[in-house]
C-alpha cells in the first residue's frame, strides 16, 4: 500500500512553497503587528534614541510598513475564493491603518516645521 501523491508536489529541496489559503491570515497578522509596532520597536531597538524626534517617528514608520505589507498580502488573498471574506477584512483594516498613519505623519511634520 503506497501513499497517495499530493497534487502540487514537486520533488527536490528547491520546490516552491504552496500556501493557497494563508494570505489572509498573514494580512491580519501584519495588521496586528502594525497595531503593536510601538511595542515591537521598543523591544527590538535600544532605549537610547539618537534624537528626540526619532522616538515617535520609528514606530510610525514601522506601523506604516506593516500595514503596507498587510495590504499586499490581503490583495494576494483576494485571489482565493475560500479566504476572500477574511482577505477583504484584512485589506479594509490595513487600509485604515495606512490612511491614519499618513494623517499622523502629515500632522507630525506640520507641527515639526513650526
Amino acid at each position: 500500500m503506497e501513499p497517495k501523491p499530493l497534487r502540487h508536489y514537486v520533488e527536490g529541496e528547491y520546490a516552491p512553497l504552496d500556501m493557497p489559503a494563508g494570505w489572509h491570515v498573514v494580512s491580519l497578522l501584519c495588521f496586528a503587528a502594525a497595531l503593536g509596532s510601538r511595542f515591537l520597536v521598543l523591544v527590538l531597538l535600544p532605549a537610547r534614541w539618537p534624537s528626540s524626534w526619532m522616538r515617535p517617528l520609528l514606530p510610525g514608520l514601522a506601523g506604516l510598513l506593516f500595514a503596507l505589507l498587510g495590504l499586499a498580502f490581503g490583495l494576494l488573498g483576494l485571489r482565493n475564493v475560500r479566504g476572500r471574506s477574511l482577505a477583504r477584512v484584512g485589506v479594509f483594516l490595513n487600509s485604515i491603518v495606512i490612511v491614519l498613519s499618513l494623517l499622523v505623519a502629515f500632522a507630525f511634520f506640520t507641527i515639526l516645521r513650526r
